[in-house]
């Protein structure tokens, strides 16, 4: 999400900066640049895009806001209140400061509410805010005395019409069908309760166990569908190992990071998992839904992470991963919490600030990078320095330094683009 002019602006020359390599990375140039490979090559070309989509989706929502185009903004939960005040200010044409200046408070603790997700205010601090910004809201709760009971499964009213009925159809998510989509659209209802059934869960759990980092408002039911989904691969993949959760020590989340030096790593990484008991599965995001990854516990406390490739890039691919073991390891087992979904591009909150951190000490620890010349230096030589010395990829090291630098221009030739999702031939993505 865009904050202030200063965000929009290097946006908007990212965007720029995009879109002229976009127009001239293709054909021969693109083949050339995939060493004549026509499958990465599209790879590449599809990462680009990706990109240049999220950017566009950013400034887009940004310039709607500060032109008054949006005057009702929707929650799905209290937990999207932040992102809600930051909309209604940029709406309500106030800068930072301004709003600071309405509550009697300087330009630094707005933007370290907003940077912190609103984490360390007041309710009545946030009141405050929401009050100055003219915002209405209105917020129903409902008591959960069972979880697991029959009534309190039926006290969730499931609006079929909010399902993404179209996509699921198109992937192939409504066993034994065999209809169109005009006949799927006739038996929704039906259609939909069954996967949900097939799914193995109360629809009653997807609404009240999850931690969700978000910076959009979601669609809760795609959410939902989208959990059942990769619940459901989880389920149907053989793992004869219990998960070991004594394994999963320092020297193990080590020789996990160096399989990205190889090639196939990605690959390699799913075997790794599984050999502690651990079921990794791979699905792209649905619409409305924003995700890099998830983390829950399956049936008889199986863990399972779930990725959706959102960005084909192996510096990507990395950390989302080592993201979700941290839910795993740090918060799954420990909090009454059954499922964490993430938008890695979110502000995060304190659990997902314990996660990330979790993730570069493991891509890279802490003591090394700190006295690395790579964070300084953001050359080639640089990161392939420090990636031979620690026996990982460069794409490791240099998406490090581009998230630090917040700029996403420079290493492009070093992230690994295009090279992981081609890994995982069983899966569909864009189709």
């Amino acid at each position: 999400m865009i904050y202030n002019e200063r965000q929009y602006k290097i946006t908007k020359a990212a965007l720029n900066k995009l879109s002229e390599t976009l127009q001239s990375f293709t054909g021969e140039v693109a083949l050339k640049e995939a060493g004549g490979d026509s499958l990465l090559a599209k790879a590449l070309l599809d990462s680009l895009t990706s990109e240049r989509d999220v950017l566009s989706e950013q400034l887009s929502e940004y310039e709607a806001l500060k032109n008054g185009s949006v005057t009702i903004l929707e929650a799905q939960s209290l937990s999207e209140l932040p992102s809600i005040l930051v909309r209604a200010r940029i709406a309500k044409g106030l800068s930072q400061k301004q709003l600071g200046e309405l509550i009697g408070v300087k330009e630094q603790q707005i933007q370290r509410y907003e940077a912190e997700n609103y984490s360390s205010a007041s309710l009545r601090r946030l009141v405050e805010i929401a009050n100055s910004l003219g915002l209405e809201i209105s917020e129903k709760a409902r008591l959960q005395l069972n979880q697991e009971s029959e009534q309190t499964a039926q006290s969730i009213s499931l609006d079929i019409s909010e399902f993404p009925l179209k996509e699921m159809y198109r992937r192939g998510w409504f066993h034994g069908f065999s209809g169109n989509l005009r006949e799927a659209q006739a038996n929704a209802k039906t259609l939909v309760t069954e996967f949900l059934r097939f799914g193995g869960l109360s629809p009653t759990f997807a609404y009240y166990r999850k931690h969700v980092r978000a910076q959009s408002t979601l669609n809760d039911h795609a959410l939902m569908a989208w959990h059942f989904r990769v619940r459901e691969l989880a389920l149907n993949k053989t793992i004869t190992t219990p998960y070991q959760r004594n394994a999963l020590t320092e020297s193990w989340v080590s020789e996990l990071v160096k399989l990205s030096s190889r090639k196939e790593g990605p690959r390699l990484a799913v075997n790794f998992l599984r050999d502690v008991g651990i079921t990794l599965v791979i699905e792209p995001h649905l619409p409305q839904t924003y995700l890099d990854g998830a983390a829950f516990l399956a049936s008889n406390q199986r863990p399972v992470i779930a990725m959706t490739l959102r960005y084909d890039r192996l510096d990507n691919f990395w950390f989302v991963l080592l993201h979700e073991l941290a839910h795993l390891v740090l918060h799954l087992e420990n909090n009454n919490v059954e499922v964490c979904f993430d938008d890695l591009e979110a502000i995060p909150d304190d659990i997902e600030k314990q996660a990330d951190e979790f993730a570069s000490n493991a891509l890279i620890p802490k003591q090394v990078w700190e006295s690395s010349p790579a964070r300084y230096l953001c050359t080639g030589e640089a990161v392939d320095s420090l990636a031979k010395q620690l026996s990982i990829s460069p794409a490791l090291v240099a998406g490090r330094i581009r998230k630090e630098a917040d700029n996403y221009i420079i290493l492009k030739e070093f992230i690994g683009a295009g090279e992981v999702r081609n890994q995982f031939p069983e899966v569909k993505f864009g189709v």
